[in-house]
C-alpha cells in the first residue's frame, strides 16, 4: 500500500523541501520586480517634478532656455504637441494654467515645490495619490506713491522679457553725447559695420536734435543718459530724478520719434551722490517698465586715461568677462577715445574669440552694479 509507506514519506519530503526552495524563490523575484517598477515610477515622477520646477522658473524669469532645451524639458514630461510647446515658450499663461491642471508631482522632504514669482507648484504628500498643482498669484503691491507724478512716463512691463544668448558678444556704449565727436564714431562704427548704443544728455537746440537723429537713422540704440548731468540736483529724490528724466526723454522722442526704454545712471547705478535714494529710484523705474544698463569693462577715458591706457583697459577686462559692455564716452573733452576707438574695434575683431558686436535692447540682459 503506497499511503503510509516509506515510499510515500520519501516522495513527502522530497514535496515539502521543493515547496520550501521554490515558494520563496517566487516570491522574491515577484516583489523584485514590483519594486523595479514602483522605484522606475517614482523615478519618472521625480523627474516630473525637476522638470516642473524648471518650467515655473522659466515663467518667472529666472531661467532661460534656447528652442531646443525647452523642447527638451517638455520631452521628460511626454508632451509632444508642438503648437503648444511653443505657447509655453511665449510664456502664454493660458498654456501655463492648462499645463499645471494636467501635471502631477511628488512632495519634496517639506511637503511642496516653490518656485516664487508668480505661479507656485504645490505638490502632494508622498503617501497620497498625485494631484493636480493649481496656479496661484501674488497679491497686488500697494500703489507706487510717485505713480500720480509722469503718467505718461511708462513702457512696456519687464515680466515677459525673454533675454538672448549672447555669450562673446560686445556692446560699444557711449555716454554723454551728442558732441563735436558723434559723427566721428558714427564713421567709424560704419567703417566696420557696428551696431552701438548712445545713452544721450540731450540739448533743445538743433544740432543736437540732427545728431540724435543720425544716431538712430544710422541703426544703433539710443537711451536716456540724464538732462543735467548735475549729480546733487537729479538724486536729490526720486521726484527730482523723474522730471529730469521726463525732460530728456522728451527732447530724444522729439528729435527722433523713439520713446527710450533704456537708460544709464550718470556715474553708474550706485554712486557716491545716490547713497540716500538709489534705491528708491531704481524701484519707480523699474516698475514704470525702464531698464537700466551699468557697465562691466571701463575704459576710463573719463578720467582723462591715455591712449595706451584705453586701450589696455578695455582689452584686458574684456578678457574676464563671458560679454562686454564697454563704458566709453562721447564729450567734447574726449578726443582720446575717437583716437583709440578703431584700434580697439580692430583687436577686438581680430581677437580668436570672434567677437560679436550688437547694440543694448530690452532682450538683453542688463548688467547692473
Amino acid at each position: 500500500m503506497y499511503f503510509g509507506s516509506v515510499r510515500f514519506f520519501k516522495h513527502l519530503i522530497i514535496a515539502v523541501v521543493i515547496l520550501m526552495i521554490t515558494v520563496p524563490t517566487a516570491l522574491a523575484i515577484g516583489f523584485g520586480v514590483s519594486n523595479a517598477g514602483k522605484e522606475a515610477e517614482i523615478g519618472e515622477l521625480k523627474a516630473q517634478n525637476v522638470s516642473l520646477s524648471a518650467l515655473v522658473d522659466y515663467y518667472n524669469g529666472k531661467t532661460d532656455y534656447t528652442a531646443e532645451e525647452f523642447m527638451t524639458v517638455f520631452e521628460q514630461l511626454g508632451i509632444d504637441d508642438k503648437e503648444f510647446v511653443e505657447l509655453l515658450y511665449e510664456k502664454d499663461k493660458s498654456a501655463f494654467d492648462k499645463l499645471f491642471e494636467s501635471a502631477e508631482v511628488i512632495a519634496n522632504s517639506d511637503g511642496s515645490v516653490e518656485a516664487g514669482g508668480d505661479i507656485t507648484t504645490t505638490a502632494v504628500t508622498t503617501t497620497a495619490p498625485p494631484q493636480t498643482t493649481e496656479l496661484t498669484t501674488t497679491q497686488e503691491e500697494p500703489p507706487s506713491p510717485y505713480a500720480d507724478l509722469h503718467t505718461d512716463l511708462y513702457c512696456e512691463n519687464t515680466d515677459d522679457i525673454i533675454y538672448n544668448r549672447d555669450e562673446n558678444y560686445i556692446y560699444l556704449t557711449f555716454d554723454d553725447g551728442p558732441s563735436k565727436y558723434t559723427e566721428n564714431i558714427l564713421s567709424y562704427l560704419d567703417t566696420y559695420d557696428i551696431k552701438a548704443t548712445f545713452f544721450v544728455v540731450p540739448q533743445d537746440n538743433e544740432e543736437c536734435k540732427r545728431l540724435m537723429k543720425l544716431i538712430v537713422d544710422k541703426g544703433h540704440t539710443i537711451g536716456v543718459h540724464t538732462a543735467s548731468h548735475v549729480y546733487t540736483d537729479i538724486y536729490k529724490s526720486v521726484e527730482a530724478y523723474l522730471d529730469d528724466f521726463q525732460t530728456a526723454y522728451d527732447l530724444i522722442y522729439e528729435a527722433t520719434g523713439v520713446k527710450c526704454d533704456l537708460f544709464r545712471f550718470p556715474g553708474g547705478s550706485l554712486n557716491d551722490y545716490n547713497t540716500a535714494t538709489c534705491d528708491a529710484i531704481i524701484e519707480e523705474m523699474t516698475r514704470r517698465g525702464f531698464i537700466y544698463f551699468d557697465w562691466n569693462v571701463d575704459s576710463e577715458d573719463a578720467l582723462g586715461a591715455t591712449w595706451t591706457q584705453m586701450y589696455n583697459n578695455v582689452l584686458n577686462e574684456v578678457e574676464g568677462v563671458s560679454r562686454a559692455v564697454i563704458l566709453m564716452h562721447d564729450h567734447d573733452s574726449r578726443y582720446n577715445t575717437v583716437l583709440v576707438l578703431e584700434d580697439i574695434i580692430k583687436a577686438l575683431k581680430n581677437d580668436p574669440k570672434n567677437y560679436t558686436f550688437d547694440r543694448l535692447t530690452r532682450n538683453v540682459k542688463p548688467i547692473q552694479f
